[in-house]
């Protein structure tokens, strides 16, 4: 898979239009679900400097707005900043939701800028993993924790050979009829086989300087949820 961050832009730009609707019909909604809970692990006090990596359209940074966080998006595609920007105007949190364009290897802010971090379904796009989560051990404050939510792979072989079916075959075709782009959903779906499993990304995560403080499995293991904290 090219993850490539030019090849990343223009692929969610592509999407972007329809990337909401595509979200709630492909989770059955859920995902809405597990995004909150990934911001509710945060414990957001207000006031709090909270960066949102992979931002895409603003959900998880417009929660963590309205937990009183001042929220920084970062993402590299323009088309998910604007429609972004538009959902926190239209919800009054524009005073505590900026957005910027960006790589998240090499994001334009000083060292321990933020006390909080989140990333959901993104963290799989990055084309260095452990690149990745230095640069958010970089900008984390000593203390500082970082949830992430990722799709993954059910621990059942039976509904993993199910799910399997639904990534490989469903969700490129409704994903394609939907968006009109079938090589985006067919790359979602690649990218989720792809990626590693928890305990390999933990092992990634505590090389990096963080510590485990919560791990989890989500819905029999088609997503996962992770809260680290930057210890060194």
């Amino acid at each position: 898979m090219d993850k490539r961050p030019s090849i990343i832009r223009l692929m969610f730009d592509r999407i972007a239009p329809t990337y909401d609707l595509l979200n709630t019909i492909l989770s059955f909604s859920l995902d809405k679900t597990w995004r909150r809970a990934a911001i509710n692990l945060l414990e957001i006090r207000a006031g709090d400097a909270v960066l949102d990596i992979a931002t895409g359209t603003g959900d998880m940074a417009i929660s963590a707005a309205h937990g009183g966080g001042n929220v920084i998006g970062i993402d590299l595609s323009r088309e998910m900043l604007l429609r972004a920007l538009g959902k926190a105007e239209e919800q009054g949190l524009r005073a505590r939701y900026s957005v910027v364009q960006g790589d998240a290897l090499s994001m334009p802010f000083h060292d321990e800028t933020f006390t909080s971090a989140t990333v959901a379904f993104g963290i799989r796009n990055m084309n260095n993993l452990e690149a990745f989560l230095a640069e958010i051990h970089r900008v984390l404050s000593m203390g500082g924790r970082f949830s992430v939510l990722e799709f993954s792979l059910p621990e059942s072989l039976l509904f993993r050979s199910v799910y399997a079916v639904y990534l490989t075959y469903v969700v490129p075709i409704i994903g394609g009829l939907i968006s009109g782009d079938y090589d985006a959903y067919r790359y979602l779906s690649d990218s989720v086989t792809g990626f590693p499993v928890p305990g390999e990304l933990e092992d990634m995560m505590k090389g990096q300087g963080f510590r485990i403080v919560r791990s989890m499995s989500i819905f029999g293991g088609i997503s996962h949820l992770y809260l680290i904290e930057k210890q060194q």
